[in-house]
């Protein structure tokens, strides 16, 4: 029986490099997607893994690119989409319109659309797992607590990630499909270190991309499916035990974003 087949997403350095070595390591046939292709050569270095030299915002590089995945590895049965940009920080309308939006382009049309590549498949066969990587920047409250280096395209952007995935779920259950989106925390990246290049020394804030690893293994693994659409931080959920206490989770209607309001 072939090795099931995972395809990650800004794979060529990071967190989805860590994500891709450890289902390599655990068996998976990968595939991963960057822009860079040295990034990737490097990673193939480590994992064997396909490389796919693509922009996730790009529709008809990524229907190539699955494409590729099916034909070369088997259907995916594992999407972790995982590439993201930051974009500027600052107050919104000192960014060019330009700039603010191709955050959205790669942070959520990517994620569309590489959903949109694998999910008929998937739905025919009637099993996949889609994981999706947002950030505690789509729902910490701002205010007093504002901060200039996180830019409002990149909070926004993230949090359209969490509702994104769970209309996803919503639609893929039917099917045996499950998605899920995921927080990775503070993990030092080339991405995050300078923006917060003060809090570089201390070692509390920085989660490693090992932990982000570990949880797509164990949501690949199906051990939270009954808890499909819901969002869990890699680095602050104890999810181990996520399993025993899923109908608690879904009773409570906790790990969703959601509005609170008066009557």
């Amino acid at each position: 029986m072939a090795a099931p087949v995972a395809l990650v997403t800004g794979a060529g350095r990071g967190i989805g490099e860590a994500v891709a070595a450890r289902l390599a390591a655990d068996g998976w046939q990968v595939a991963i997607a960057a822009r860079s292709a040295e990034q990737l050569e490097r990673v193939v270095e480590r994992t064997g893994a396909l490389p796919l030299p693509l922009d996730v915002a790009d529709a008809d590089a990524v229907a190539s690119g699955v494409a590729a995945v099916e034909r070369e590895l088997g259907p995916v049965d594992l999407l972790v989409s995982n590439a993201g940009t930051a974009g500027a920080g600052g107050v919104s309308w000192e960014h060019d319109p330009g700039a603010w939006w191709r955050v959205f382009e790669v942070n959520v049309l990517g994620v569309f659309l590489c959903a949109r590549a694998v999910l008929p498949a998937m739905c025919e066969r009637r099993a996949g797992r889609i994981v999706n990587v947002s950030s505690g920047a789509a729902y910490f409250r701002l205010g007093d607590d504002w901060d200039a280096r996180i830019g409002s395209a990149y909070q926004a952007s993230k949090a359209a990630v969490l509702r994104l995935t769970e209309a996803l779920a919503a639609e893929a259950q039917p099917y045996g499909v499950s998605a899920f989106a995921i927080s990775p925390g503070m993990v030092k990246t080339e991405m995050t270190a300078p923006i917060f290049a003060d809090l570089w020394d201390d070692a509390t804030v920085w989660t490693p991309p090992e932990r982000t690893a570990e949880l797509v293994a164990f949501l690949a693994s199906g051990a939270l499916d009954a808890l499909s659409g819901r969002y869990v931080q890699a680095a602050a959920n104890d999810w181990e035990t996520m399993p025993e206490r899923a109908d608690a989770i879904v009773a409570r209607d906790s790990h969703v974003l959601r509005l609170r309001h008066d009557a």
